[in-house]
């Protein structure tokens, strides 16, 4: 896996699918590392060049101290084009990753060709300040069990979290062993807890799609609804029936959503 060379002592390791195409920069959601995507990258590196990258504290990555912000992790992105030599690139990022792909559109229009900006949000709510405080009380307490079951309450929906049990066990699996540990928590919930995009908002001005679902209740559609709002021409898609993890409940629908909005950009001449 190559990595980028370390800035402030944090190097990013990061992947590359297919060979063709433009490229398509994935960023993930919290405490959860490159193969959130793993539904997906088939689809995606079948058109795009697809990079897909574990973000500081997860994976792969430097694990720095808490402290850092959105934006910092924004900075992680563009050092991983830096890398692999791509100038330009569309962005998707999901929840937490759709935070930082605001970022990096913000403080790197230059590099970014479109936006997907996936189940996430431009600042917290009341409700999803308390949902992610809670979180990074159980990180700090060192209440990791406690910490996946909320986080998994919170992550599917009703329906998802009943029928399906064995993938439920694997991602129950992979937060308790393979998510970051205590301290990437909660540098990347602090980040989370400090982010405010909402009056750059309109600064943004490429292509972007904005999706959400229906049954979220960690981002809900009202977050979504607001993002679009503000950013200039935005498309709104929602999700029927999923939860917050829409790519993990309905890949194959979240990946034509996407693949939807990203052919129609693709041919568009880089302004």
């Amino acid at each position: 896996m190559p990595h980028t060379p370390p800035s402030a002592g944090v190097s990013i390791g990061y992947e590359v699918h297919g060979t063709r195409g433009e490229v398509l920069l994935l960023i993930s959601g919290t405490g959860h590392d490159r193969r959130f995507w793993d539904g997906q990258l088939g689809a995606f590196s079948a058109r795009f060049r697809t990079i897909v990258f574990d973000n500081r504290g997860a994976g792969f990555s430097g694990a720095p101290p808490p402290g850092y912000t959105l934006a910092d992790m924004a900075d992680d992105a563009a050092r991983v084009l830096d890398h692999a030599a791509v100038q330009r690139a569309h962005v998707m990022g999901f929840s937490m990753g759709g935070h930082i792909a605001q970022e990096l559109a913000l403080n790197h229009p230059e590099r970014v060709s479109s936006l997907g900006i996936h189940h996430s949000w431009a600042r917290n709510c009341p409700r999803l300040q308390s949902f992610q405080e809670t979180r990074r009380y159980l990180a700090l307490s060192d209440q990791r069990r406690a910490l996946v079951e909320f986080s998994i309450l919170g992550l599917h929906s009703h329906d998802y979290y009943n029928n399906n049990v064995e993938a439920l066990e694997r991602h129950r699996r992979f937060l308790l062993d393979d998510s970051p540990l205590n301290a990437g928590w909660i540098g990347q919930l602090e980040a989370c807890l400090s982010g405010d995009t909402y009056e750059r908002l309109p600064q943004i001005r490429v292509p972007t799609l904005v999706t959400c679902s229906d049954l979220d209740v960690i981002a809900a559609p009202h977050h979504s609804q607001e993002l679009a709002e503000r950013i200039p021409n935005a498309l709104l898609h929602m999700m029927t029936g999923t939860g917050h993890v829409a790519l993990i409940e309905r890949p194959d629908e979240f990946a034509s959503v996407c693949l939807e909005f990203l052919e129609g950009v693709s041919q568009r001449p880089l302004e």
